[in-house]
């Protein structure tokens, strides 16, 4: 990560690292969890994710470098799920529409912001065009919409009713419950004009 800042620094461009909603810890407001407050994670992967934030944002106050972030949600799209804390909104497509049936391992109350891939790609398209004079930080959240598991599988339901679930809790379980609940993004809608397109129903 160093280096790679550096180098941009030093050649003149532009960098952009994603960043996540497991960048907030317990400390953090949940709902909503707004664009600047107490981060604070409890995982490695979170604290990777703050350290990057940081390092760029003070690579652009004090060398001018052009450096954008954009926190994400959990990210639903056609790829396998990866095992991660979110990753139930994807596992269910795949495991759940083939054999009917879906262990969830987070509570079903789990309330987390998610986002269709669509709207992913969409908004990084739109932030890496904004002029640089219209932002007014450097890292922003984004997100489209929020929701527990039980409210997706009963969406689920409506198109596929023999749909089965059941819940197991397992460590993630501890993760979800240090997250935002509900993302802010209103900072990006107001400096880029950034609008989701897919909620839950969109689905």
């Amino acid at each position: 990560m160093h280096n790679v800042i550096e180098l941009a620094k030093q050649y003149k461009l532009r960098i952009f690292i994603p960043s996540t909603i497991g960048a907030f810890g317990p400390d953090s407001p949940r709902n909503p969890t707004p664009n600047v407050t107490i981060q604070r994670p409890r995982t490695i992967y979170g604290v990777s994710k703050v350290h990057a934030e940081l390092l760029g944002e003070y690579y652009h106050h004090r060398f001018g470098l052009d450096f954008r972030c954009l926190r994400f949600p959990g990210v639903i799209s056609s790829d396998p799920p990866g095992g991660g804390t979110t990753d139930y909104a994807v596992a269910v497509f795949h495991e759940g529409l083939l054999t009917q049936k879906y262990e969830c391992y987070l509570e079903p109350y789990t309330r987390l912001p998610m986002m269709y891939i669509e709207d992913c790609l969409s908004a990084l398209f739109q932030f890496l065009n904004t002029p640089k004079e219209l932002l007014q930080r450097r890292v922003y959240n984004v997100t489209a919409m929020s929701f527990t598991p039980e409210e997706l599988f009963e969406e689920l339901k409506k198109h596929v009713p023999n749909l089965k679930i059941s819940y197991k809790p397992d460590g993630r379980q501890y993760i979800a419950e240090s997250w935002p609940q509900v993302f802010d993004d209103s900072e990006a809608r107001r400096d880029w004009g950034w609008k989701h397109k897919y909620n839950l129903e969109k689905l």
